[in-house]
């Protein structure tokens, strides 16, 4: 088997099903496997895969096992050589996922791969980044970054300014993260440590400290309509995302490094809790105009 492709859902069964129809002609020569592990969706997203998609080897949670837990109950069945994390509200472009293999093919010291990324507009979406730093983070949650947009993609966020280029990176999304199966069998599963976000970058960095390079290769495209997976949640997400960074830093960092990242999370919590307040307010409000 060249490819096992695992795709975590939870909820969003038009794009699940979108993002499945899109695999035969991207993964065009390949011998794959699909995977899909449902997150106990209430959207029929499970049934939907089961009676439309027979020969996709389904994993039905009963619970929301997390995006990484679930990605691992697929990772230890594949079979495949290389093996590629898919998000559900992704499509590929035909013959996208043969190039990655292609590539992996004739790079055997590259350990992970990522394609150009697509906007749902067809503009594009920036991939293949720095490894994150408490600085970045405080720039970016505050706001800061917007004062020297430029420099701060440029120097501190991508490292680079053409993403029509094949360059080395730190690591790329896990909206599309395909790896070489060696490179998993010295470093490991996902770390479970992390519920969502930043289990990639962690991935990435363990990946790259075993000895392999992380490429993002132009050459393959892929649609990913950013945040379709979790856009239900929003707000929930945001935390999410800022006390997953907590773990990063406490996992690949010194011991400085949470607590320089600590001062922001409180920003960014707090800055969240007022954009809900906010939020309820307005819908408050509304209904009282109406009534």
């Amino acid at each position: 088997m060249d490819l096992s492709v695992i795709i975590v859902n939870y909820n969003p069964r038009e794009m699940l099903r979108a993002c499945l129809q899109t695999l035969p002609e991207a993964a065009s020569g390949l011998q794959y496997e699909t995977f899909v592990v449902d997150n106990a969706s209430r959207d029929g997203s499970a049934a939907m895969v089961a009676s439309t998609f027979p020969h996709v080897h389904l994993i039905a949670n009963t619970h929301n096992a997390g995006f990484t837990r679930a990605n691992n109950q697929a990772l230890r069945r594949a079979t495949g050589r290389y093996l590629l994390l898919l998000n559900p509200d992704t499509e590929c472009h035909p013959g996208a996922l043969t190039c990655l293999v292609r590539y992996l093919d004739t790079h055997p010291d590259v350990g992970a791969i990522g394609p150009q990324l697509r906007n749902s507009d067809g503009s594009l979406q920036h991939n293949g980044r720095l490894f994150p730093s408490p600085w970045r983070d405080f720039l970016a949650v505050t706001g800061l970054w917007r004062l020297h947009p430029t420099a701060f993609e440029q120097r501190i966020e991508f490292g680079r300014s053409d993403f029509d280029q094949e360059a080395e990176v730190d690591f790329v999304m896990g909206a599309c993260l395909m790896v070489r199966r060696e490179a998993m069998e010295k470093v490991g599963l996902l770390s479970e440590d992390f519920f969502m976000f930043y289990e990639e970058v962690e991935w990435c960095w363990r990946i790259k400290r075993a000895g392999f390079r992380v490429m993002y290769v132009p050459t393959a495209q892929v649609t990913h309509h950013h945040m379709g997976s979790v856009r239900q949640r929003v707000w929930a997400m945001s935390n999410r995302l800022l006390l997953s960074g907590l773990t990063y830093y406490r996992k690949t960092g010194t011991p400085l490094h949470p607590l320089a990242f600590l001062p922001t999370m409180l920003i960014g919590l707090v800055k969240n809790a007022l954009v809900q307040v906010g939020a309820r307010v307005k819908r408050l409000l509304r209904r009282l105009r109406m009534r």
